[in-house]
């Protein structure tokens, strides 16, 4: 089975598809950073007395900007998914191969 033509209209939505998996995992790190940060060295350093207990207040801004990283990570993979879908129902017609 050959795919069908692939117009501008379709690149353009594959062009998103891309762009948006890769905002995606640009936030999944961001969101892996901020919580190995804020949920294993804070407290491991704060516990070993190499910081004082004072840096226990940036926890939750990390835990927030984490938050926001994650619910926009989400964000991202569904909109890929969203319009890349169409796509690839019009290039390749037949879902079953």
């Amino acid at each position: 089975m050959d795919p069908s033509y692939i117009s501008t209209e379709y690149w353009a939505e594959i062009k998103i598809f891309t762009s948006n998996m890769g905002l995606f995992v640009l936030c999944i790190i961001i969101f892996a950073a901020n919580m190995l940060v804020g949920h294993n060295m804070i407290p491991s350093l704060i516990a070993s007395h190499h910081v004082p207990r004072t840096w226990n207040k940036l926890r939750p801004p990390i835990y927030a900007i984490a938050i926001i990283a994650f619910v926009a990570a989400i964000y991202f993979v569904i909109t890929a998914f969203v319009g890349g879908l169409d796509a690839i129902r019009h290039i390749y017609p037949d879902y079953w191969i």
